[in-house]
């Protein structure tokens, strides 16, 4: 459930390549409404920190990064998303290229956006707070 109405959105990213990592937290941190709480290049590795300080809070939105030099399986991808959905978290998914198979699969598994990675950081954080808004709760 998003916290928006009184707070900032707490937002997580994550995007395998560095340079694209620091620009979008650069970028986003740049509104007032939004709180950028993390980012690391891989679910994995986002799970392993958490794990071992105990935190427990999830972000608002996780921003999820598509198409790294992993390549990494759709099945897994829709695997992150489903587990970000389950804790609460809209998931915003980042892709290099527009693909409308992965598209629709990753829709259709909870995503709530899926969006190219050039959009601008007007559009990025429009959507990000309309996300938000439309929010229950």
């Amino acid at each position: 459930m998003l916290n928006w109405t009184m707070n900032e959105i707490r937002l997580l990213i994550i995007e395998e390549h560095k340079a694209v990592r620091r620009a979008l937290q650069t970028r986003l941190q740049s509104s007032s409404n939004l709180e950028v709480i993390a980012a690391y290049p891989s679910v994995a590795e986002w799970r392993a920190q958490r794990r071992s300080s105990n935190q427990t809070a999830c972000a608002d939105v996780a921003l999820v990064g598509l198409k790294g030099n992993q390549q990494r399986p759709v099945n897994a991808i829709i695997e992150d998303i489903k587990a970000f959905q389950k804790e609460g978290a809209a998931v915003i998914v980042l892709a290099s290229v527009a693909d409308e198979i992965e598209r629709e699969l990753a829709l259709q598994a909870g995503a709530r956006r899926y969006l190219l990675k050039d959009i601008n950081s007007i559009h990025l954080i429009a959507e990000i707070e309309s996300l938000a808004a439309a929010q229950p709760g």
